[in-house]
């Protein structure tokens, strides 16, 4: 089980090095006008977080769709200048930009917003001519007066990051972290998670065997955190190394405080799912939907801001926002506690009906 984590972040190292984006979109750009021109140059040059492939057939392209080649094609109509012009004039046009995709999902859903980005400005730019053409010249301009018009427009470009991302706790939010590699911190937490409930399974294993007959205390709770410890503690490094290695990793200490404080958390967690089922069988039941809940319910892929009376419940939700932010240190800290509350009553419980 140990193998998980180094195996997974090597393989995710691999795929992230390679020439791919969030998905890889077909282009067909039939024409030579100025716009279409502008429109492919913008594509090659800038194609952020996306990866472009141009394609000089329309059905070559489609197929590719249909064979999985691509994710999406962007299929842009021969006449494309009187598409942006009567944009701009009419407020709508007969030929349009065509997307093919298979399915629906969030990355089309982006691949969308990266298309509207793309040819709005062209559409914005022909508004201000035809605007300024009509009121200030009444439609009477001279190629003189064209030429400095749109030398002047082109020329006011906002040059640089418009925007500067930063975290609640003032840390630089900019990182050079692929987009294949950004959910391995919540995918590894899940993974430790997943471990300490097989440390349950492990110790009601033990149990039964009669391990705990022979390992007596007066203090059960410490003997039981002190076994689960040793359990969880190696998997606790491995996730550190594995994100230093993946690229996610902060500052030691940070990252430190925080695996402690998530480690604590699930193992009470874990205890007080052992204590109310208390069978192997019950816990392999509970273990696939506990981990789909945690899945669900913590920013691991996409952060669910409608879900936050039930995220509050799951320490990964905790553990994934207090690596920027101290106050969900203090509620996974919070969190842990009353886990442990719950922990020693239902473990008294136990100890009196014995």
């Amino acid at each position: 089980m140990l193998l998980v984590v180094p195996l997974m972040v090597f393989m995710l190292n691999i795929m992230s090095s390679g020439d791919a984006g969030l998905m890889t979109i077909g282009v067909y750009i039939p024409s030579n006008d100025e716009f279409s021109n502008k429109l492919r140059e913008d594509i090659k040059n800038n194609p952020g977080a996306l990866q472009f492939v141009f394609y000089d057939d329309e059905d070559e392209l489609v197929k590719a769709v249909e064979r999985q080649q691509v994710a999406e094609a962007w299929i842009v109509p021969e006449n494309f200048e009187k598409t942006v012009t009567d944009m701009a004039s009419r407020g709508r046009s007969k030929e349009k930009i065509q997307i093919v995709i298979r399915e629906s999902g969030l990355t089309h859903m982006l691949g969308r917003e990266v298309l509207c980005s793309r040819v709005y400005p062209m559409v914005a730019r022909q508004i201000a001519f035809n605007y300024i053409s009509e009121k200030v010249y009444d439609n009477n301009m001279t190629e003189a007066q064209i030429d400095n018009m749109v030398g002047t427009y082109d020329e006011y470009g906002i040059n640089g990051n418009l925007f500067e991302m930063g975290y609640v706790d003032q840390t630089d939010a900019s990182s050079d972290v692929s987009y294949l590699m950004m959910p391995l911190r919540g995918i590894l937490a899940l993974w430790l998670l997943l471990c300490s409930v097989a440390a349950s399974m492990y110790y009601l294993e033990d149990e039964k065997n009669g391990l705990f007959i022979w390992w007596k205390t007066k203090l059960p709770l410490l003997r039981d955190l002190a076994y689960y410890l040793v359990i969880v503690l190696i998997p606790s490094i491995m996730v550190l190394i594995g994100m230093a290695y993946g690229g996610v990793f902060t500052s030691l200490g940070r990252e430190i405080v925080a695996i402690l404080l998530y480690d604590f958390a699930i193992i009470a967690l874990a205890n007080v799912l052992r204590l109310l089922i208390g069978s192997i069988k019950g816990l392999g039941i509970i273990t696939p939907i506990l981990i789909m809940a945690s899945a669900i319910f913590s920013p691991v892929f996409i952060d669910i801001k409608e879900g936050r009376s039930l995220q509050r419940f799951c320490p990964t939700f905790h553990y994934l926002y207090c690596i920027h932010d101290e106050y969900f240190v203090k509620s996974l800290l919070v969190f842990g506690i009353l886990l442990l509350m719950i922990w020693y009553l239902l473990n008294t419980l136990k100890n009196h009906i014995k």
